[in-house]
């Protein structure tokens, strides 16, 4: 009688395992078919959040990665063709070529707008390179005009010696020659003031391509800035959730923060290696240092995470004091960024 009861024990533990089983694996399947919906979709954020909870219930396999890796960059991409169209719209032709050509939107067909980035940096970069051979044809010409006059200058001052030498042969023509040198004079002098005005003019454009240049430096730094401001958002949202111990939104915040930390810091040090203005090489340093100190922060309340329970605990209290500090840390960065940003409009 025992040991069938036992027996009958046994197979419904076998039962009740199996079925959690099964019903976990529906519930990836599940997951995983939303996360490749919203990511055809062009719903990048969805994909990413769904990702992350895949994540969180043990799915880890390469294919995953550079799905999630995807469509952090499709997420990326989506800003800067946003970003770019803005700048097409205010006719900012170099500033709207130079968002698309720092991001995935022109290289990656899978991008839900790569036809139409395609398309409006196209037109961005024929615009911008009509207006740059405009201003070097510019230059040009006024150097060429200047030269001119130069010659002129000294044809005049040579005829106007020789008339002096001659001049006591020719009294009877002085006043009449006299109007003549009076007028060559004015004439020259007229011509003078019009090469000193285009000589301005070029002083001028040459200071406006200065302008752009550090137009296209902050428009990317304000990008950047923007990515990492989105991603302390997620990690503001995980310690609301932290603190309310719901652990599995709070890994859900806390993931889709470090990918956009990621994406946000290689394009920020491919800025500062390669086209940083020196007088401005600070504020991209700062930036660095705020995605640091942001990575930390995610790091440390991940592991708050584990102790979500245990809030009264020594491991818990220790992990969440450091995620807060660098929390704290990394957004004064940014906010020095972001200051820097407004004070160059």
């Amino acid at each position: 009688m025992i040991r069938k009861t036992a027996l009958i024990a046994f197979l419904a533990l076998v039962v009740v395992v199996g079925g959690y089983a099964a019903f976990r694996e529906y519930g990836f399947r599940a997951l995983s078919r939303v996360f490749d919906e919203r990511l055809e979709a062009g719903d990048y954020l969805a994909a990413i959040a769904a990702a992350g909870k895949l994540k969180e219930d043990g799915v880890v396999s390469p294919e995953l990665d550079d799905k999630v890796s995807s469509a952090a960059r499709m997420l990326l991409s989506d800003e800067a063709f946003k970003k770019a169209r803005k700048a097409a719209d205010e006719k900012r032709w170099n500033d709207a070529g130079a968002i698309l050509r720092t991001s995935d939107a022109l290289s990656d067909p899978a991008f839900k707008y790569y036809e139409e980035a395609k398309k409006l940096y196209d037109k961005a970069e024929a615009l911008a390179a009509g207006a740059a051979h405009k201003t070097a044809v510019t230059i040009n010409s006024l150097e060429n005009q200047a030269a001119a006059e130069k010659t002129k200058r000294a044809v005049a001052e040579k005829q106007t010696q020789k008339l002096e030498g001659s001049l006591k042969e020719r009294e009877a023509t002085l006043s009449e020659t006299t109007k003549k040198l009076e007028v060559s004079k004015q004439e020259t002098e007229a011509k003078q003031s019009a090469l000193v005005a285009e000589q301005n003019r070029a002083k001028a454009l040459l200071e406006q391509i200065e302008k752009e240049v550090k137009q296209k430096f902050f428009t990317e730094l304000k990008t950047y800035r923007d990515l990492a401001q989105k991603g302390k958002e997620q990690i503001d949202n995980a310690l609301a959730e932290i603190n309310a111990k719901r652990d599995v939104t709070a890994l859900v915040y806390l993931s889709q923060g470090k990918i956009l930390f990621e994406e946000a810091k290689n394009k920020t040090m491919d800025l500062r290696n390669n086209r940083t203005i020196e007088i401005y090489r600070v504020a991209v340093d700062d930036l660095v240092n705020a995605l640091s100190q942001l990575f930390e922060a995610s790091k440390q309340l991940r592991n708050a995470v584990v102790y979500i329970e245990e809030q009264g605990g020594s491991e818990y209290i220790n992990s969440a004091n450091k995620g807060k500090a660098a929390l704290s840390n990394g957004a004064s960065s940014l906010k020095a960024v972001s200051d820097v940003i407004s004070a160059n409009p």
